[in-house]
């Protein structure tokens, strides 16, 4: 029978983080659903945690070549056969009416293909917190509070767009996968993720949402993102990485948001890549030792 939600979850080495993962999934008010490990060769004990949960709900896949973040997104991905569709992060937590409150708002509003939910922060260990503490506790939550005070429910284009605009789409203000869900047979769900991409994958793909039909706002708290010293948000936490995949993605967002920019906006934009381009090459020159 063919489950109402695939929860997808791919991992690499997240032994530590993943049974508490998958018993909030389990733990879920929504019974109609799926779990789908897709294991990208860990060397850890991920696999033998994921099958100690003896649930028919889990279904492991075991992937003999290591394939890398984006990749294994999107073979996980493949695998699901629910009406709606969600990736939760291994070391991720979600609360228990967390699939019950996305799927009532996508069944509630057939106009749009994509809802998400709040979070809060867990910075895990010291050395997190000096590499991306001051964005994650400070920052990010400052500039989300600015967003969420100017939406509603249903968030038209061009309310996303301007917002934003706000930001030059530098940041993700629907936020990590594992606090939205899609519906799977959206193209952008069946295209999958760039893989070319490491640090700003899961914002082009919402963005290829709000292109042209609205998104939808759950003003709760549906879980926990944890940031810690073996995520990948701290592996591609590096500035010439961030500047390099910023100023490939403003080139997507140009060509995608053409109709929805006036003349100003594009300009804005345009003059940012020409910004980030320079960044870049002083980064590189540090990260290689050229400046003294």
């Amino acid at each position: 029978m063919t489950p109402l939600v695939s929860v997808c979850v791919p991992t690499y080495n997240g032994a530590r983080y993943l049974a508490a993962c998958l018993d909030s999934l389990l733990d879920q008010s929504l019974k109609d659903l799926e779990i789908l490990v897709g294991d990208d060769a860990s060397t850890d004990d991920t696999l033998q945690v994921a099958r100690s949960r003896e649930d028919p709900r889990v279904r492991v896949f075991e992937f003999e070549n290591r394939a890398g973040l984006a990749r294994n997104w999107n073979r996980t991905l493949s695998q699901a056969r629910g009406k709606y569709v969600s990736l939760v992060g291994q070391d991720d937590h979600v609360t228990q009416n967390w699939a019950e409150r996305l799927v009532d708002l996508l069944e509630a509003h057939s106009e749009a293909d994509l809802a998400f939910g709040r979070r809060e922060f867990e910075v895990a260990d010291e050395h997190s917190r000096r590499v991306v503490g001051d964005f994650f506790e400070q920052r990010y939550p400052a500039m989300l509070e600015s967003f969420y005070r100017q939406i509603e429910t249903v968030i038209p284009t061009d309310v996303m767009v301007a917002a934003a605009m706000e930001h030059r789409f530098e940041i993700n203000l629907i936020g990590e996968p594992s606090f939205t869900m899609v519906r799977r047979e959206h193209p952008a769900t069946r295209a999958g993720f760039d893989v070319s991409m490491r640090q700003m994958l899961d914002w082009e793909f919402v963005t290829r949402f709000f292109a042209d039909r609205p998104v939808l706002h759950c003003a709760e708290i549906l879980g926990t993102y944890r940031i810690h010293a073996a995520a990948a948000s701290i592996d591609n936490a590096p500035l010439s990485l961030h500047y390099r995949e910023y100023d490939y993605f403003l080139g997507i967002v140009l060509g995608r948001f053409q109709v929805r920019l006036d003349p100003e906006q594009t300009h804005v934009l345009e003059q940012r890549r020409e910004e980030v381009r320079i960044l870049e090459q002083e980064w590189r020159q540090k990260e290689s030792g050229g400046e003294k």
